[in-house]
Parts: C-alpha cells; sequence; structure tokens
C-alpha cells in the first residue's frame, strides 16, 4: 500500500518528561491552498539532567586528641586493674617457687603408678554418679 505525502501525518516525536518517555504526533499538515490559523504544536523539551554532585574522596579521620584531661576516677580505675594483674602474676610466680601448685601428695601417686607399671596420661578419672537419675 503505498504512503499518500500529501494526506500523510508526519512521524510521531518521542520526548521525555521527567521519568516518562512521551510520544508527540503533530497534525497533519493542512494543504496549501487552505489555510486556517492554527495554533502551533506544543514542543515538549527535556528538562536538563540533574547532576549529581560527586562524594567527596576518601580521607583517613583526623587524629584524635585529649581536649580534656581524663578524670581522677578513670585513672583510678585504670590504676587498679594494673595492680591486679600484676598481683595474680606475682601469685603465680611465688606459688610456683614455694611448691604450692603441686599437690601435697603428689609423691604418693607417683609411688603408685610407677610401681603398677601406669602413666599417669593413660589414667581417666573416673566418673561418680549423680543422684538425680539421668534420663
Amino acid at each position: 500500500m503505498p504512503i499518500n505525502s500529501e494526506s500523510a501525518t508526519p512521524p510521531p516525536r518521542i520526548g521525555k518528561i521527567g521519568p516518562y518517555t512521551v510520544f508527540v504526533t503533530p497534525p497533519a499538515t493542512p494543504n496549501s491552498s487552505a489555510k486556517p490559523e492554527s495554533p502551533t504544536p506544543v514542543q515538549f523539551q527535556a528538562p536538563a539532567p540533574v547532576q549529581i554532585p560527586s562524594p567527596p574522596p576518601v580521607m583517613a579521620p583526623p587524629a584524635q586528641f585529649y581536649k580534656e584531661k581524663p578524670s581522677s576516677f578513670a585513672f583510678f580505675w585504670d590504676t587498679v586493674a594494673k595492680i591486679q594483674n600484676a598481683h595474680a602474676s606475682l601469685d603465680e610466680h611465688v606459688a610456683h617457687w614455694f611448691g604450692l601448685n603441686q599437690s601435697k601428695y603428689q609423691w604418693a601417686l607417683d609411688d603408685y603408678y610407677e610401681s603398677n607399671g601406669k602413666k599417669q596420661s593413660e589414667t581417666k578419672p573416673q566418673v561418680k554418679p549423680n543422684k538425680i537419675q539421668n534420663v
């Protein structure tokens, strides 16, 4: 089917309004003999794209300095914690020095295992049954 160029309507124009795509079909061109005055077709202009400012480059945080003196309570608390750690360490050393971290009857256990020909690591401790019955 041939297209009659005199009465054919022009192809639609594609425009963009916000997030929507709009198809605008202009009116058919009238004959040159009769020209009634008609309003000019509305032309849609696409809005200028919004440019999002790029984020600043990643930077290291600024150095933190104490602006105020720490409270006396915090100083006292730190001191107590350090003294407790030193005391625990000193306790372990003194107990080892005086032999307090060994069993009182370790010599008897050593004789027993030696006479039976067993090593201490081979024996398994016996678990006493609880009074509560396991179901």
